[in-house]
């Protein structure tokens, strides 16, 4: 049978990629420490930046601007001109003024209606009325100097609420113009008032915090900007640069081996050698002869002895001799 063939060699490239790859692991592994939590750190920079720009454009999104809607009055139904329009969104807690405005043409017609009445009724897509007003208006012919002539159009501003929130988005305005007896309470014959063009106006009214945000959306959506961006960069900051610092001086200040404690055993078996080594050498070099050390005298108290009964109770001769000794010790001496 043939020999077995032997496993093919990795290639060249394969080679110098994992030698290229384990030299670039030995470089980086001691810093690896260092260079971790700063790449988390710089990873948190595009949300950072992300959430910063979408709350500035949210605040530039969410400030109210005035606006206007254009009305198309529906004639011939039986009933006064009316129209109906959903406005643009609004912002629900903001105040606005609402004001109609009819382009009417110059003719004595109109001018001979007199007063009529222009109504808004504004509700939400649940049908549900957030606010029903009525307000009287009149087409006053305009003054002209007598070289000039007179406009074909004249513009009537109705105002109808003042200083108003809605308090929803999505609102859907009906209005009306005219009368609803068409003048014939009056004695006249059914007639209209003639529009050219209406229109329903928002106008934004300023007020607190939320008015400046109005008056310069712009200013408040970098304000906005800047300080989310400054709070995220602190809060994010005070959660990295610590381990950063911590494993800094871990670096710096390596831990330092404790001393061992000195075992007492061997420290006393290591004195009794260093006695023994040191008789020895007083036992080889040569004595000198030196003044005896004083000795010191101990103090002694003699121990007190019980007399015994029978001793008490002997012959008065024996104590008086005693007594006599205890007394004159010469005495007795010479006596023997």
């Amino acid at each position: 049978m043939a020999a077995s063939e032997s496993p093919p060699s990795s290639s060249p490239i394969t080679r110098l990629f994992w030698s290229a790859l384990s030299a670039s692991w030995a470089l980086l592994r001691p810093s690896l420490p260092y260079i971790l939590p700063l790449l988390v750190c710089l990873s948190f920079i595009p949300l950072i930046l992300f959430f910063s720009a979408s709350a500035g454009w949210i605040i530039w999104r969410g400030a109210a601007v005035s606006w206007q809607t254009p009305l198309y009055l529906i004639y011939g139904d039986g009933l006064p001109p009316y129209a109906q329009a959903t406005l643009p969104t609004l912002v629900a807690q903001q105040r606005y003024d609402f004001s109609l405005e009819l382009r009417v043409p110059n003719v004595d017609a109109n001018h001979a209606l007199g007063n009529f009445m222009a109504s808004l009724t504004l509700s939400t897509r649940a049908n549900e009325t957030l606010v029903s007003i009525r307000r009287p208006a009149i087409v006053v012919p305009p003054r002209v100097a007598f070289y000039a002539s007179a406009p074909a159009m004249i513009t009537v501003h109705v105002p109808l609420l003042a200083s108003h929130a809605t308090g929803a988005s999505h609102v859907i305005a009906n209005v009306e113009v005219g009368r609803r007896d068409h003048w014939k309470s009056l004695g006249s014959e059914g007639r209209e008032l003639s529009v050219v063009a209406a229109s329903l106006r928002g106008v934004v009214v300023h007020h607190g915090i939320r008015g400046l945000v109005t008056r310069m959306p712009l200013l408040s959506a970098l304000v906005s900007f800047f300080v989310f961006l400054t709070i995220s960069s602190l809060i994010v900051g005070a959660c990295v640069l610590p381990l950063v610092f911590r494993r800094v001086a871990a670096a710096e200040h390596p831990l330092e081996l404790a001393p061992a404690k000195a075992d007492p055993l061997l420290a006393i078996s290591g004195d009794s050698s260093d006695d023994s080594d040191s008789s020895e050498e007083k036992l080889a070099l040569p004595r000198h002869t030196s003044r005896p050390a004083s000795r010191t005298t101990i103090k002694t108290e003699e121990a007190r002895t019980t007399i015994l009964a029978s001793e008490s109770q002997a012959d008065p001769l024996l104590r008086r001799r005693r007594r006599s000794k205890l007394v004159d010790p010469a005495s007795s001496d010479s006596d023997s």
